[in-house]
């Protein structure tokens, strides 16, 4: 790797015309001297073209929503750094935020990911920091038999199960040799499938609380319309559904595609669980979206076993001893 090796920033943008201001003006003053722009438009209808337009960002159209892992593994192809910063268009961020993160990867040749801090959008909080395990129950189970908590505070740069793929800078090389992103993964989880592959093969993700950038976000209501303009509002409920399905899709295949087979099937075990237990809550359309996801992995397990077979032949860290990592004081 070179002494100053280019990062390429690649902001995944849809219909984000009214978020891209703040965020391509704040990246445009960062402070590392080796930087590119990349916008990865998923086929906006808005005029996300014409603000981009405005600053030192190239446009990169996909042509269609191809969701999250799709548009970032195809826009790899296109970018021209050593270094890939994956981000949100609903972010800005601290003129160093870059910098500190290079910093901290390219010092290390055992690291593979950096993960910066988040903090709300007025700064008051931190809505994502340090990821670590807690002990879980079937409703918020990601690993058998632990939960995670993503807003642990550290002093320092700290290693971590995985970062936030919302902000999460990666060495390219790696980033290729895992072949990326699951394509198969539309949206939530991918970051913990990349990073807990690269863990298996040696490659460790580390928090950098100083690196700090803000997120605009927003989960229901007027906050979530806002976000996601170009979608009317009565079909708000039908995005919030396809998430849910999404969510939980995906959390299954991580297990039965990187998971020992014994806590694969704890894993399924839970969310069988936590379906039943919408179910008696009268939370239909929650039980329905799990339900959904066994679908989905069922019909797609013969990939999903050539994906495990492929993780396990280039591992070189046990699960066990990864698990005993972030689980011991």
């Amino acid at each position: 790797m070179s002494e100053r090796p280019l990062v390429s920033t690649l902001v995944l943008n849809w219909n984000g015309a009214h978020l891209l201001p703040d965020c391509l003006a704040t990246l445009a003053k960062q402070d590392c001297p080796a930087h590119e722009i990349v916008v990865v438009d998923n086929g906006s209808v808005d005029n996300s073209a014409a603000v981009a337009a405005r600053y030192p960002a190239r446009w990169l159209p996909m042509g269609e929503n191809l969701g999250f892992t799709r548009a970032y593994n195809r826009a790899v192809h296109d970018a021209k750094g050593e270094l890939l910063f994956f981000v949100n268009n609903d972010m800005r961020f601290e003129p160093d935020c870059v910098s500190r993160l290079a910093r901290v990867l390219t010092a290390d040749d055992t690291l593979f990911a950096a993960d910066p801090t988040q903090r709300s959008w007025d700064g008051a909080r931190v809505i994502h920091g340090r990821t670590r395990f807690v002990p879980g129950s079937y409703h918020d189970i990601v690993v058998p038999p632990w939960a995670v908590e993503y807003t642990a505070a550290a002093a320092g740069p700290v290693e971590v199960p995985w970062g936030c793929a919302g902000s999460l800078l990666v060495r390219r090389d790696r980033f290729e040799a895992l072949d990326g992103f699951d394509p198969t993964f539309f949206i939530d989880f991918e970051d913990t499938d990349l990073c807990w592959r690269a863990w298996r093969r040696g490659w460790r993700t580390v928090y950098v609380p100083d690196a700090v950038l803000y997120h605009k976000v927003g989960m229901s209501g007027d906050e979530y319309q806002h976000l996601i303009r170009g979608v009317a509002r009565g079909q708000v409920p039908k995005t919030w559904f396809r998430r849910r399905v999404s969510y939980h899709t995906n959390l299954l295949r991580f297990g039965l595609k990187v998971l020992p087979a014994r806590d694969a099937a704890r894993l399924a075990a839970a969310l069988a669980a936590r379906a039943a237990w919408h179910v008696t809550r009268r939370n239909l359309k929650v039980a329905l979206a799990i339900v959904l996801a066994f679908v989905a992995n069922a019909r797609r397990l013969p990939d999903t076993l050539a994906a495990r077979r492929r993780v396990a032949g280039g591992a070189r860290h046990d699960h066990r001893a990864l698990l005993e990592r972030f689980t011991t004081s």
